[in-house]
């Protein structure tokens, strides 16, 4: 059994009554909702893919100009989602083992999360399957083809919702990391903010949690991490005031997930390979550096270099000065003349980027020794 037997039906053939456009030709980043969800499937390695028009098929069709999709026409459209769903099923290849239905207008999902579903359908013996964030379904559902003539043949009222609560029993819900499952386009600002969510090219703090959440990572890590976020972010803002554009959504998520792996060898490199994974190259580049970095001062600062520093300037999940928290390294760790060496090389580090600070903003460095979250912290977390 292999995942080029999983299929996608993108249903795109309804009014979108409710919006001042049509939600299969509404753009992101210079894409179509349509185009999008294409190329997130093919990248999660779905070949098969079906998509059903109805409503303004003529215009989808004539402007995805793709050989490689099945387009399959519902004459039935104004008579709800299912017969769209009906029509995609029929016009799957007889060697489909289980299809994705996927509206084309939940259309950020992420291709990390077409890729637990599909790993989870291979390891369990559940026929549907439901992406959850924070325990609430959203879309896709992954349905084994073993229920097509059971859904064509139910009839229309009540939905495929209706059909699929009655199957309780082989579903099983997946949760996954990934916030725009249930993020949809019904209405007008709803649009505005899918956009506003795409620009951000990051996980959001919410993600982040789960993501956290999703691998284990202990709480007093989860305490260090936000302290660290903490004070990158009141750096940015600084920062900011005085002209020097950085990217503080992928900054403010690398701080948060900079140590979600901190049990594992080489973490620094480890975490930034899982999050690269899920697509976001500009988180994973700022925290596949947090641990050790050369910084040239002539040149800009980066975001690299700032969470580099808050992570220098938090011990557990209080804000310390770099001497103390070095000085606390050469006693714990200052047992060699490699050790001694690569302690001294990352002080430098860290007070080259306090200098470009102070450069940029005029004013000298300022510590405020506040514990961050009021928490004690165990002996276990030691940096």
């Amino acid at each position: 059994m292999t995942e080029d037997r999983i299929a996608v039906i993108i249903i795109a053939a309804g009014y979108s009554s409710r919006m001042n456009g049509f939600k299969p030709l509404y753009r992101f980043k210079g894409r179509t909702a349509m185009e999008r969800l294409i190329e997130t499937y093919r990248h999660s390695g779905v070949r098969d893919i079906y998509i059903v028009v109805g409503y303004q098929s003529d215009e989808v069709m004539g402007q995805l100009k793709d050989p490689d999709v099945t387009w399959v026409m519902n004459e039935s459209y104004a008579e709800g989602m299912l017969t769209s769903i009906k029509k995609g099923i029929l016009a799957l290849d007889k060697r489909i083992d289980a299809f994705f239905m996927q509206p084309v207008d939940i259309p950020l999902i992420k291709s990390k999360t077409l890729d637990f579903l599909t790993d989870k359908y291979y390891k369990c013996s559940r026929g549907i399957l439901y992406p959850t964030f924070y325990g609430e379904k959203g879309h896709p559902p992954l349905i084994s083809c073993k229920y097509n003539a059971l859904i064509t043949a139910s009839p229309d009222e009540g939905g495929l919702k209706r059909i699929l609560e009655k199957l309780e029993e082989d579903s099983v819900c997946v949760p996954v990391c990934d916030k725009a499952v249930l993020m949809d386009m019904d209405k007008a600002e709803d649009y505005e903010n899918l956009l506003a969510y795409d620009q951000l090219d990051a996980p959001d703090p919410e993600e982040c949690r789960a993501i956290r959440a999703y691998y284990e990572v202990p709480e007093p890590v989860c305490r260090h991490c936000d302290a660290v976020e903490q004070i990158a972010h009141n750096l940015f803002i600084k920062l900011n005031s005085s002209g020097i554009q950085l990217n503080g959504n992928a900054l403010s998520a690398a701080a948060l997930l900079h140590d979600m792996v901190r049990n594992e060898k080489n973490h620094a490199a480890a975490g930034a390979d899982i999050i690269k994974a899920m697509g976001y190259d500009s988180v994973s580049n700022i925290m596949a550096t947090h641990m050790d970095l050369e910084v040239q001062e002539q040149e800009p600062l980066t975001e690299n270099e700032l969470l580099y520093l808050a992570d220098k300037i938090v011990k557990m999940d209080r804000i310390c000065s770099l001497d103390e928290k070095f000085t606390q390294a050469l006693r714990d760790k200052g047992d060699t003349p490699e050790a001694i060496e690569n302690i001294n090389r990352r002080w430098l580090s860290a007070r080259c980027v306090i200098h470009k600070i102070e450069r940029i903003t005029g004013t000298g460095f300022q510590y405020d020794k506040t514990d961050l979250s009021g928490q004690a912290w165990e002996d276990t977390y030691r940096k």
